[in-house]
């Protein structure tokens, strides 16, 4: 198989890679929830505003008061620790305030 018809099928089969940081035409939330998925702070972006300066700016608030990142924020989300406690900052387009059913059902 030559190159070139081998980086047609790689390119035609590589999988969709979502930028969550991409900048978006809609609000976006930060959201930092306890592990029973209760909100303990919630931060509205307005559209077109920079994903990624927002996330950075807001783990440097919760390092400086004391949480440690458990793993990357490459996919817009970390659980964060502090003395045994665990919470989850996400980056998401879902307003966690709208109570309306997430999923949808074929049988409504």
């Amino acid at each position: 198989m030559d190159a070139a018809r081998a980086a047609r099928e790689t390119s035609a089969m590589a999988r969709y890679h979502h930028d969550v940081y991409a900048s978006a035409n809609t609000p976006r939330y930060l959201v930092v929830l306890d592990l029973q998925w209760q909100i303990i702070e919630c931060e509205r972006l307005e559209p077109c505003a920079d994903l990624r300066c927002a996330m950075t700016t807001t783990i440097g608030r919760l390092v400086a008061d004391g949480w440690k990142l458990e793993s990357s924020v490459k996919f817009g989300f970390v659980f964060l620790n502090r003395q045994g406690i665990r919470r989850l900052l996400i980056l998401t387009e879902r307003d966690p305030l709208d109570r309306r059913p997430q999923a949808f059902s074929p049988f409504k």
